[in-house]
């Protein structure tokens, strides 16, 4: 039986919420939802995930995301987009975004949002990355502490090697392909996250 995204909309007490943001909403950032959620929810770690999009375009996710994520054995067909703008970011204990650009378009509306926001990529490397000494008590201290020394200039320029690439209207393969890329990542950022959390 597919996995469903059966908390949108709900308030879940005691939980750490992370946010996962893209252009539209409706292709990599419901998929990185999703998959995050299981994959948090199979280790048992106290989050709960949701999504959002640059644009307010109020649509269900694209069908060809809808049937990517199929092949993870999660059903997504029940999605619709909602703006970044109608949020409360500072909500969040965590935002995870698919490209610099989207990143960039956060903290210039909110600067003080960059300690605790991240490319998906990037944030998986801080993960992984060794660490001297011990980190701080509190999940957002521990966030913040991840991303102590990382300067601004890592939002700038045209590299997209941090970026997740956008396969909308590139056809099924470029979505199957996407959707795997996400599945590893989350797999990686699930167990680190587990690890904060404790």
């Amino acid at each position: 039986m597919p996995y469903r995204l059966s908390f949108l909309g709900m308030e879940l007490p005691n939980r750490f919420r992370v946010l996962v943001v893209c252009t539209a909403n409706i292709c990599r950032s419901p998929m990185f939802e999703a998959l995050l959620g299981r994959d948090l929810a199979a280790v048992g770690a106290p989050f709960e995930v949701s999504s959002a999009g640059l644009l307010d375009l109020g649509e269900p996710a694209d069908p060809a995301a809808v049937e990517a994520i199929a092949g993870h054995a999660i059903d997504i067909s029940g999605h619709r987009s909602r703006p970044l703008a109608a949020l409360e970011l500072s909500s969040f204990d965590l935002v995870l975004t698919m490209t610099r650009e989207h990143l960039r378009e956060i903290v210039i509306v909110e600067p003080e949002m960059y300690p605790i926001t991240f490319t998906v990529k990037a944030f998986a490397r801080e993960l992984a990355a060794p660490r001297d000494g011990t980190l701080p008590d509190g999940f957002r201290a521990r966030i913040r502490a991840l991303s102590a020394g990382r300067p601004t200039s890592s939002m700038l320029g045209q590299s997209r090697e941090d970026d997740v690439a956008d396969p909308y209207q590139l056809g099924q393969q470029e979505f199957d392909t996407t959707a795997a890329e996400l599945a590893e990542l989350s797999r990686h950022i699930s167990l680190g996250l587990h690890a904060l959390a404790d």
